[in-house]
C-alpha cells in the first residue's frame, strides 16, 4: 500500500468512519451462522471476516501508529471503536490454547472453566482423536454385541473413516447416490451426509463449554460427526483445548486447521514436553515400508520412463539406490546371528540393536557420495510421494473392484495405510539423516529369527531424538506468549537443559535462579526451625523473554504429613534397589508394612510400585503365601489395569469402595510412571495415604539414555553450567516420584499422609532435597529414629485421629 496516493488514504478513512458509525445491533444482525463460524464478531465488533476490508483497516492502523500525535487529534470516537483491545475487527480475538497430555486432564480443565464467572459464555472447543469423537459404531467396534473387547485401534478407525469418505465421494461422482428417484445405500459414513448438520453441531457445541464426552454425545444426538464439527468450530473458538501432539506438531496443526499466531498458549504438566518433542521428532523406516516404496517407485518409473526428463530419471535413480542399500543392509543384518557388537535389547522380540550416528550409517551403506539435501529438495518440489500415492491407488482401483485393506493385526504383515504414501515415510526418515549426531542417532533393530516368522515385526531403522532443544521454537515464535505450567518443573536448570539447551545464557541464568530459590528457602527454615512453613512465592526474570514463577502449595502445612520409612515391622531394612527388591524377604516385609498401614489409614489407600514387572512379582509372592487374602480382608484390593481403556472403569470401582462410609475403604496398587501416576484426580477419600515403594530410576542400560547422559556430561564440561548426566538421571527418577505423590492433594481443604518407603529417602540428602518444598516443610533430612517403623506408625496414626477422628484398633500387627 505504499504506492497508494493520499486521496486513497482519505477514502480508506472515510470507509472506516462509515463502518464505525453503524450500530452494533445492525452489525450483528447482518452476521450469518457461517460468518460466526469463520470467526467474525469474536472481538465484539460484529464485523464480517472480510479480507479486503480488514486489509484496509490494518493499513489504517499502521499509518495511525506512525503519526500518533496527529492521528489522535483527528480520529473520532467512532473510529477508535473499530479496534477492540488492539484486535482488528473481523479477524477474531487472541485465542487461549490449553494443552495437556491426557484426555482426563483436558476434561478436568473444562470442568474448572465452567465454575468461573464467565464459564457459561466462553466459547470452548475440545479437539480429540477419532477414537474419542467418532459416533459411528460400525467404525468404532468390530462387534456391536461385544463393544468392550472389540474396540478398534486409532489406526483402524482412521483408516475406515477415510475409506468411507473416499467411497462416498466416488459413488457421488459416478451418480450412484440415486436410483429411480430413490437413494441407494452407499459406503459413506451416515454422520457425514450433511455439511450443514456439521456446521449446526459446531455452533451448538459452543453454547456452553463442552468437553470431548459432551461433544461426542451431541454428535450422537444430532446424527452428525463430532470429529469434523470440532474442527469446524475452531475459527470461532475463544478457548481451544487439545492434546500435546496436536499443538507441538506443525503438521498436525495444519491438518486440523489450527493457527497459533499471536495466541496465548498454556501447556500443563509441562515436564512431559521434552519427551513429547522427542517422540514427535523420532521416526522409523521398516524393511516392509522400504520395500513398498521401492516397488511403487519401480512401477511408476516403468510406466512413465519415456515421458520423464533426464534430470527426473537421475534423481529417481538416486532414490532407488538409497532404498536398495537400506533393504540389503536390513536383510543381511537380520540373517546374522553374531551379536557381539550389538546392544542387548530389553524387548525379547528383538534379537539385537545397534546405535550409530547418521553419517556413520551413510558410510556403512556406501552412500556417502550422495547429496541428501539435493534429493530432499527434489522430493519436496516434485511432490513425488503424493504422485506415487495417487498412482498406486489408481492402479489398485483399475485392477481390482473389491480392494481389501490391510488389517493392522494380520500376521506377518505390517500395517500400511492406503492413505499414507510409503515414499513419504521414507522422505521423513531421509530428512533425519541430515541432522547432527548431537540431535539424534539411528538405532537398527533386527528381530529374532523365531519372532520374524510368527509376527509382523520386521528389521527397522529408527531415528531417536537425543536433544529436544529448539524443537519448541516453532511454537514460541508464532505465539504471543507460552506458559509452561506444572508442579514438577523444578529444578529449572533441568527444564532449561531440555528445552533451551542451545542458549548458554538461559542455562546459566536458570541455574542461578534455582540456586537462589533453594538458598532463600533454607534461610527461612533456619530462622524458624520449629514451624511448619509453606515455601514462599518467587518470580525471577531469567531473560527479557523468559520469566519463572514458583509458589507454595494451597494446603495448610498441617494438612499433610511426610514420613520416610527405613525399616519394616520386623526391623528388616527396606531396600528397594534393583538388586535386592525381588527377594522374598523384601516382598514379605513390604506386605507386612502395608497390612499395618491399612489398620491406620481411613478410606482410600494408594500404593505406588517401581515397575509393572515388580508389581507382578509382588502379587505372585503374596498370593502363594496367603498374604494377599489377608490384606484384602482389611481393604479390598484393586490393581491398575494393563489396558488404558479399562482405567475409567477401574477408577470408578475403586472410588466407590474408597469413599463408602459403610466399608473399610479400598487399596489401589499402581505403578510410578504408569497410567494412574499422572493426570488422575485422587481427591478427598480416594487417597488419604500414598505409599511410594522404592525409587523408579530408569534403565541405565538403555542406549538412548546413555547417549543423552554422555552428551550432557560433555556439554557440562565445556560450558561449566547446566546439568550433568548423573543429575539428569536422578531428576528423571524424582520427577516420577513427585508426580505420584501429587495425586493425593487436589484442593486447599484436602489432607493426606505421604509415606516414602525406602531407606534412601532418609539417608541420601540429594534425594531428600529433590522432594517438593511443600513436602519437606523446612525440615532437614529425617533422623534415623524418625524413619523407624514404630515412630512412623505413631505419627501417621496421630495425623488421622486429628483429621478424621478415625477409630483405630490394633494399629500395629505382629510380624
Amino acid at each position: 500500500y505504499n504506492d497508494l496516493s493520499s486521496d486513497s488514504d482519505d477514502d480508506d478513512r472515510m470507509v472506516l468512519n462509515d463502518i464505525g458509525k453503524q450500530s452494533k445491533q445492525q452489525q450483528q444482525q447482518s452476521l450469518t451462522a457461517r460468518a460466526l463460524l469463520d470467526g467474525s464478531n469474536l472481538d465484539g465488533s460484529g464485523y464480517q471476516n472480510d479480507a479486503e476490508r480488514n486489509a484496509m483497516m490494518r493499513k489504517w492502523d499502521k499509518d495511525s501508529s506512525k503519526s500518533k500525535n496527529n492521528t489522535n487529534k483527528n480520529v473520532s470516537t467512532d473510529n477508535k471503536a473499530t479496534s477492540v483491545g488492539g484486535v482488528t475487527p473481523g479477524t477474531g480475538v487472541r485465542k487461549i490454547i490449553y494443552a495437556a497430555r491426557t484426555h482426563s486432564q483436558l476434561s478436568q480443565f473444562i470442568g474448572e472453566l465452567r465454575r468461573t464467572k464467565w464459564g457459561k459464555d466462553v466459547k470452548v472447543v475440545a479437539l480429540g482423536s477419532r477414537s474419542l469423537l467418532c459416533c459411528n459404531d460400525d467404525v468404532m467396534y468390530q462387534s456391536k454385541t461385544n463393544k468392550k473387547n472389540s474396540r478398534r485401534s486409532e489406526a483402524d478407525i482412521t483408516e475406515l473413516c477415510l475409506d468411507m469418505q473416499k467411497n462416498k465421494s466416488k459413488n457421488s461422482s459416478n451418480g450412484e447416490t440415486k436410483k429411480n428417484g430413490q437413494k441407494t445405500k452407499t459406503n459413506g459414513c451416515p454422520y457425514l451426509v450433511s455439511r450443514d448438520a456439521i456446521s449446526t453441531l459446531a455452533m451448538h457445541s459452543m453454547v456452553r463449554p463442552s468437553d470431548i464426552e459432551d461433544m461426542a454425545s451431541l454428535g450422537k444426538a444430532s446424527h452428525a460427526c463430532s470429529y469434523y464439527a470440532s474442527r469446524e468450530a475452531l475459527a470461532a473458538a475463544e478457548v481451544v483445548v487439545l492434546p500435546y501432539n496436536t499443538l507441538l506438531s506443525p503438521q498436525a496443526r495444519q491438518s486440523v486447521g489450527l493457527s497459533i499466531t499471536n495466541a496465548l498458549i498454556v501447556i500443563d504438566e509441562a515436564h512431559n514436553i521434552p519427551e513429547t518433542l522427542r517422540a514427535l521428532s523420532s521416526c522409523k523406516l521398516s524393511m516392509q515400508v522400504a520395500e513398498a516404496a521401492l516397488a511403487q517407485l519401480l512401477a511408476y518409473t516403468r510406466k512413465y520412463s519415456e515421458r520423464l526428463a533426464g534430470r527426473n530419471l537421475f534423481y529417481l535413480g538416486q532414490i532407488r539406490k538409497i532404498l536398495l542399500a537400506m533393504i540389503k543392509y536390513l536383510k543381511r543384518g537380520s540373517s546374522t546371528q553374531d551379536d557381539e557388537e550389538g546392544l542387548e535389547a530389553n524387548n525379547s522380540r528383538v534379537q539385537r540393536k545397534e546405535m550409530i550416528a547418521a553419517v556413520d550409517l551413510m558410510f556403512t551403506l556406501k552412500l556417502d557420495n550422495i547429496n541428501l539435501f539435493s534429493i530432499l529438495r527434489y522430493l519436496k518440489k516434485s511432490r513425488l510421494s503424493q504422485k506415487l500415492l495417487g498412482f498406486v491407488n489408481h492402479t489398485a482401483a483399475t485392477t481390482t473392484s473389491d480392494h481389501v485393506p490391510n488389517e493392522p493385526d494380520a500376521q506377518n504383515v505390517e500395517f500400511m495405510s492406503k492413505h499414507v504414501s510409503s515414499m513419504s515415510i521414507f522422505e521423513t526418515f531421509l530428512d533425519t539423516l541430515t541432522g547432527t549426531s548431537r540431535e539424534g542417532k539411528i538405532i537398527i533393530e533386527w528381530p529374532s529369527e523365531e519372532t520374524s516368522t510368527t509376527s509382523s515385526i520386521s528389521p527397522t531403522l529408527r531415528f531417536v531424538q537425543i536433544h529436544s532443544a529448539s524443537q519448541l521454537d516453532n511454537v514460541v515464535e508464532e505465539a504471543h506468549a507460552v506458559i509452561l505450567a506444572g508442579g514438577t518443573l523444578r529444578p529449572f536448570s533441568h527444564v532449561a537443559a531440555e528445552l533451551f539447551g542451545d542458549d548458554v545464557d538461559v542455562m546459566r541464568a536458570a541455574s542461578e535462579a534455582e540456586g537462589q530459590l533453594s538458598r532463600n528457602f533454607d534461610m527461612l527454615s533456619k530462622s524458624t526451625p520449629n514451624k511448619l512453613l509453606s515455601p514462599p512465592s518467587s518470580m525471577a526474570q531469567i531473560t527479557p523473554s523468559l520469566t519463572t514463577f514458583t509458589c507454595g502449595h494451597v494446603i495448610p502445612p498441617n494438612n499433610v504429613i511426610t514420613a520416610c520409612l527405613s525399616t519394616g515391622p520386623t526391623s528388616v531394612k527396606l531396600d528397594f534397589r534393583h538388586s535386592s527388591r525381588s527377594s522374598n524377604q523384601m516382598i514379605d516385609e513390604l506386605g507386612r508394612t502395608i497390612m499395618n498401614m491399612c489398620n491406620v489409614v481411613p478410606s482410600g489407600f494408594v500404593v505406588f510400585l517401581p515397575s509393572y514387572k515388580y508389581e507382578s512379582q509382588v502379587f505372585q509372592r503374596w498370593r502363594s503365601t496367603g498374604m494377599l487374602s489377608q490384606i484384602d480382608k482389611l481393604k479390598h484390593i484393586h490393581r491398575e489395569p494393563k489396558n488404558s481403556r479399562d482405567v475409567e472403569d477401574a477408577l470408578a470401582k475403586y472410588s466407590s469402595e474408597a469413599s463408602s462410609p459403610s466399608k473399610k475403604g479400598a487399596l489401589l496398587f499402581s505403578v510410578m510412571g504408569g497410567k494412574m501416576s499422572e493426570g488422575i484426580n485422587f481427591a478427598n477419600d480416594m487417597a488419604r495415604c500414598v505409599l511410594v515403594a522404592g525409587l523408579p530410576f530408569p534403565d541405565i542400560t538403555d542406549p538412548v539414555l546413555k547417549e543423552k547422559m554422555e552428551s550432557l556430561d560433555r556439554e557440562f564440561r565445556q560450558r561449566g553450567t547446566g546439568i550433568n548426566g548423573q543429575d539428569y538421571y536422578q531428576n528423571l527418577c524424582m520427577r516420577t516420584v513427585n508426580q505420584s505423590v501429587g495425586r493425593a492433594i487436589r484442593h486447599s481443604n484436602d489432607y493426606a499422609a505421604i509415606v516414602l518407603c525406602d531407606y534412601r529417602y532418609s539417608s541420601d540428602m540429594r534425594i531428600w532435597k529433590a522432594l517438593p518444598q511443600w513436602l519437606r516443610r523446612g525440615s532437614g533430612a529425617p533422623r534415623s529414629e524418625d524413619a523407624s517403623f514404630g515412630k512412623v506408625m505413631k505419627n501417621v496414626r496421630s495425623f488421622f485421629v486429628h483429621h478424621f477422628h478415625y477409630p483405630i484398633e490394633n494399629d500395629i500387627m505382629p510380624g
